[in-house]
């Protein structure tokens, strides 16, 4: 500690260590021409080091300067240095210092918090993020450590911007991320692009948390989690707490982030309302079309943000849903091409050559007029050996007869079939085995079976 307090300087003087982790140290430090106590966080050489996300970072921490809440940890100082002895760099920012404990910390010692209580701080730290966003900035990183709660029961957010530097940059280190993955957004962990609906989602996880005392998703990974983050719905929440409370974190943990409450502002009005006992409002965007699901590819963009590799060159991919309906518009051709243009013309060429020589075929058989015939109802199937027509061949061109046409007439050169305009193929989603034998196909004879042998008569 004497080395970082010989590169500081006089300005902030540093008493001892209150915290440690992924990415920086904390102190508890004396600011000595404000004469107050602040907290000082050095960030690790490893990230110090790295330009672009020195870059990033120096942009957001100067940002959060601007960040003016009491649900907020005030940001006061940002410096870099250069140490002498080792060439490396050192930055640090000087922050308010907050007498009290962490949310993972009360989690820890109290376990499931009661719902009035556990409202209060969701609200607090929903208008927290609602001055984050008012200035157009995205947090990335909420999580019960992140969240801090003094003596008097005010709760402030903190490490604002070191996430997003971060998420941009390649790194060597994995405790920030793995120490995340707990309380990931689905976009996030596909690598997406994030907005404020993101910290909605994230918070919607620490609300979990707190009136069940435990995280909706766990798994024997990080990867494992972030990608049940992804796929799995969270289980649901038990009855012992109220339906509006339900319904409100429900809504925030909805996969679509415009299914969700779009920032800060707007979740701190439904919790209020919740609080209320009053049903929360809709998101103002759930009218908006829900996206595709994950897709496999997500798989690969939360094991890059794991291991710290970048995954900006694998696109992200949204397949339909194997369960889901194909809608009716994805069928009809929507819009017209010059290949659509040239099937069609080409089908019209064979339907009126199909005319013409069904005319001419008609005119030489005058003399033979058969009677009309009515067709079978759909559920008779009768055969008679006087009226069974010749096996029709693989190719061939066939003109239906009519009650005033010609019978079936099959001309003797084959025509080529034509590709069909389109085709939708849809891949099964899973293999269904069945339980038991199938049921036999049942056989069209000329004479009527035995009931006694029908296959279906015993079910």
């Amino acid at each position: 500690m004497e080395h970082i307090q010989s590169l500081i300087g006089p300005d902030y003087q540093l008493q001892w260590v209150v915290g440690t982790g992924g990415m920086s140290t904390v102190y508890l430090a004396d600011d000595v021409r404000n004469q107050r106590e602040v907290a000082v966080k050095v960030l690790r050489p490893e990230f110090s080091d790295n330009v672009e996300f020195l870059s990033r970072f120096r942009n957001e921490a100067l940002a959060s300067e601007d960040i003016i809440s009491r649900n907020v940890v005030r940001t006061y100082d940002y410096r870099e240095l250069v140490d002498p002895a080792s060439g490396r760099n050192l930055c640090f920012i000087v922050m308010e210092f907050v007498r009290g404990e962490s949310l993972a910390d009360l989690i820890a010692r109290r376990g499931m918090i009661p719902e009035e209580e556990a409202l209060d701080i969701l609200e607090q730290a929903a208008h927290g993020l609602r001055r984050i966003h008012e200035l157009g900035l995205v947090h990335r990183d909420i999580k019960p450590g992140n969240i801090l709660i003094t003596q008097n029961g005010t709760v402030k957010i903190t490490d604002f911007g070191i996430a997003k530097a971060a998420s941009s940059v390649p790194l060597t280190r994995t405790g920030m991320v793995v120490g995340t993955a707990q309380y990931v957004s689905p976009e996030q962990a596909q690598g997406l692009d994030v907005t404020f609906a993101t910290d909605v989602y994230s918070l919607g996880v620490v609300g979990y948390e707190l009136l069940t005392g435990k995280r909706p998703f766990s798994g024997d990974s990080s990867v494992s989690v972030a990608i049940a983050h992804i796929n799995n719905a969270p289980p649901a929440l038990p009855t012992s707490i109220s339906a509006p409370t339900r319904e409100l974190i429900g809504i925030a943990l909805r996969k679509d982030p415009t299914h969700r409450y779009g920032d800060g502002a707007e979740l701190e009005k439904a919790i209020s309302a919740a609080r209320l006992g009053k049903r929360p409002p809709q998101p103002s965007g759930a009218a908006r079309v829900v996206p595709a699901e994950a897709s496999p590819t997500a798989v690969t963009a939360v094991a890059s943000a794991v291991t710290g590799t970048s995954s900006a060159s694998a696109p992200a991919v949204h397949p339909r849903t194997p369960n889901r309906p194909i809608p009716q518009s994805q069928i009809v051709e929507p819009k017209r091409s010059s290949s659509g243009f040239l099937v069609g013309f080409l089908i019209a060429v064979v339907v009126a050559f199909a005319l013409a020589a069904g005319t001419v075929l008609y005119l030489n058989s005058q003399s033979f007029q058969p009677e009309p015939s009515v067709p079978p109802a759909p559920e008779t199937v009768t055969i008679t050996p006087e009226t069974t027509p010749e096996p029709i061949p693989t190719i061939t061109m066939t003109v239906e007869p009519t009650t005033s046409a010609p019978p079936v007439i099959t001309t003797s050169e084959a025509e080529p079939t034509l590709p069909p305009i389109s085709s939708v193929i849809v891949e099964p989603s899973e293999v269904i085995v069945p339980t038991s034998e199938p049921e036999p196909v049942p056989t069209v004879t000329l004479e009527p079976t035995d009931p006694t042998t029908n296959p279906g008569a015993s079910q």
